[in-house]
């Protein structure tokens, strides 16, 4: 686990280097997706935070601090009748680490297909179907004082009408509780692999992170990450939480791509009104289980929202 700090460096040297690829031109671009409600509500923003089991899909290495065991549940409502969702679970092991388990799974819905006759007109063929999936293990321990590694292994499986391609995906992270109270550091390089497809083959979604978090009291807390996608600009998200009675949670969270995005603004609303917003809600239950809620607006592709139910146990 100790090489993993100076992979970890050296990954990041090699994607500062890395000319960036055009949008849209990875493959398996649904291990993008966004996971857990309360991150999604604080603008995507968790890498410096890390502290619960969603800690796989942003930075696994957090999951070493992790006490108590986490099992959550997710469901994504996203463009028309899209939806995804997402299971994990993190089981600390006393002395040794933390072994996380992760799945998500993308249904795209359903499309009209169609060939062509020897004429050049189109054929209907009926509809087919087109969905993806990922099957992620991790495991995560301190390494030394204040520091945690993680390794997050990924199966990757992409199905179009019957036909599916898959290939294997490592996430590689670290995080720092620095001298000062709740400050942390966070880093995680996402989705490194060998290219995949179908009839041509694609890099994968390589993502470099870089997050810090900030816990100045049991209640609140705050996180700003910086994203650097292999085939776009980078993307700096910020967001926060407060926590009333250790019981009802107010999340908000902004992201900033270099520029507004208007195809996600609302005519009347300003110029900039919704643009990389995003808001939620949480409850904590007889201090085991929590209910989080996730909104995130689109303009004019609509709004998506995300549902989770998370338990803890000892």
């Amino acid at each position: 686990m100790k090489k993993m700090i100076p992979a970890l460096v050296a990954a990041a040297g090699l994607m500062a280097g890395a000319a960036w690829a055009d949008q849209g031109t990875t493959a398996a671009s649904f291990l993008k997706l966004a996971t857990g409600p309360r991150a999604i509500a604080m603008g995507g923003s968790f890498a410096g935070l890390a502290d619960d089991v969603n800690a796989l899909n942003y930075n696994a290495s957090g999951l070493a601090y992790l006490n108590d065991k986490e099992i959550t549940l997710m469901h994504a409502i996203w463009f028309q009748d899209i939806y995804y969702d997402n299971g994990a679970v993190a089981w600390p092991i006393h002395n040794i680490g933390t072994l996380g388990l992760n799945v998500l799974y993308l249904n795209a819905g359903t499309f009209d297909g169609y060939t062509l006759d020897a004429s050049g007109n189109p054929q209907s063929t009926g509809t087919f179907g087109a969905s993806d999936m990922a099957l992620g293990l991790a495991f995560a321990r301190q390494v030394i004082p204040n520091i945690s590694a993680g390794l997050l292994v990924k199966y990757i499986s992409e199905t179009i009408d019957g036909t599916s391609d898959g290939g294997v995906a490592v996430d590689i992270s670290g995080l720092y509780h620095t001298p000062l109270p709740g400050l942390s550091l966070g880093a995680n390089i996402q989705n490194l692999g060998p290219a995949i497809g179908f009839n041509n083959t694609y890099s994968l979604p390589i993502n470099f992170r870089l997050g810090v978090g900030y816990k100045p009291m049991k209640n609140v807390a705050v996180d700003m990450d910086y994203t650097q996608p292999i085939e776009t600009a980078g993307v700096l998200s910020i967001g926060g939480e407060y926590g009333y009675r250790d019981f009802f949670y107010v999340r908000g969270g902004y992201q900033y791509q270099g520029a507004i995005d208007y195809n996600q603004t609302y005519v009347g609303y300003g110029p900039s009104v919704a643009a990389g917003l995003s808001l939620g809600l949480g409850f904590k239950l007889y201090q085991h289980y929590l209910l989080d809620f996730a909104y995130v607006p689109f303009g004019f592709l609509g709004n998506t929202y995300r549902f989770s139910f998370t338990y803890k146990f000892e």
